[in-house]
């Protein structure tokens, strides 16, 4: 039985490997505008920029974008026709019990286009994203809510788009990565971004990634760079609240997408320690990052199996925690998410009702 309540879904997925990308950019970009290229022994790779994304050296060539996961046949993975058709994806959300969903990019938008070197390319790559975005979410603006992707290689012209996909294009988020390009988010640089998001009071949302993840050189699989990717999400929170965002930007909010939540607890003590002892270390710091990670700045998606979200909600607050179904990824657990979840016994039904939709609608102003 689905929830008796409103379900957000705050990280689901489109799939862009359809896209002609050349034929939404200027002419001067499409030469090196993303694409798919087939090799000759058949494989296919995402490129962009002349370059393969992700690298070899992210891969090392073991199971590439397209692993086969073990779990039950009726799950979903890659192939689901609505991670691009929008028409396709509405029944898909009925019989999951979601209400709206939340999208978040694939390929583009999860990295290829953070690998660019070219600022212009960079630029033009993530206005015709919005632009193919807005199109797949205007059959259904009730149900499909877009997350704008900005180039961090020029934060003064993601300025720019943040403000025109918000206000030309409806988005209700602004999507950066966890890094970008080795480079942590609390570096000044990236100050536009930020600034521009509080000003129009929509939510920074930090998204794992595959590439330039921390230790992704020290593992021989992808089966351990996987697991371990929620190692940069813990680095970004800790730039967000103890390398001082927040202080600087007191009204952002911010939702970690993608890594769960068990670690929460464990970055609370080991910032709120550091905080204590080397305070001459953060001199910008007027507020425990202890506080800032349980403040209403900040909001974490939860697995629905994860075992410690009961922990979790107690220790930081049932309104930081709000639901994802990862649609349509080789790990997701759709059609069933939804279901694991309010199925859930260790839960309450008040912390139900604010995981699977409360608090994300004050997160994404819904």
């Amino acid at each position: 039985m689905r929830p008796q309540y409103r379900v957000i879904d705050a990280d689901g997925h489109v799939d862009e490997k359809a896209v002609n990308w050349a034929e939404l950019m200027p002419e001067r970009y499409r030469r090196d505008a993303p694409c798919w290229v087939t090799f000759p022994d058949g494989r296919k790779h995402f490129m962009v920029e002349g370059k393969l994304w992700p690298s070899r050296r992210d891969f090392y060539g073991q199971l590439g974008l397209w692993p086969e996961p073990h779990k039950p046949k009726h799950m979903w993975g890659w192939d689901r026709e609505g991670m691009q058709n929008p028409h396709k994806r509405i029944p898909d959300m009925d019989q999951e019990g979601i209400d709206i969903a939340v999208l978040f990019g694939t390929f583009v938008g999860l990295g290829a286009a953070s690998s660019i070197e070219d600022t212009g390319l960079a630029i033009a790559t993530a206005i015709a994203y919005n632009n193919w975005l807005a199109d797949y979410c205007k059959p259904y603006p009730d149900r499909l809510k877009g997350i704008a992707l900005v180039p961090m290689q020029a934060p003064e012209a993601a300025r720019m788009e943040i403000r025109r996909a918000v206000e030309k294009l409806g988005m209700v988020g602004v999507q950066v990565l966890t890094n970008f390009g080795g480079k942590l988010l609390h570096e000044s640089q990236f100050d536009p971004i930020w600034q521009e998001a509080q000003g129009l009071g929509v939510p920074i949302c930090v998204h794992i990634i595959s590439t330039n993840s921390a230790g992704i050189d020290r593992f021989d699989r992808y089966v351990f760079k996987h697991a371990f990717y929620p190692l940069d999400s813990m680095l970004a929170a800790a730039s967000f609240t103890a390398g001082g965002i927040l202080e600087r930007y007191p009204k952002l909010k911010v939702a970690f997408m993608e890594a769960g939540a068990g670690w929460v607890p464990w970055l609370m003590d080991r910032l709120h320690e550091h905080y204590e002892l080397l305070p001459q270390q953060m001199p910008w710091q007027t507020r425990d990052p202890i506080d800032w990670l349980k403040s209403e700045n900040c909001f974490y998606a939860v697995e629905p199996e994860e075992s410690t979200i009961p922990f979790v909600a107690q220790m930081i607050g049932e309104e930081r925690l709000i639901y994802a179904s990862d649609y349509s990824h080789w790990d997701c657990l759709c059609p069933d998410s939804v279901k694991l979840l309010n199925e859930r016994t260790d839960l309450s039904d008040g912390l139900k009702r604010k995981i699977f939709g409360e608090n994300a609608a004050r997160l994404f102003n819904l």
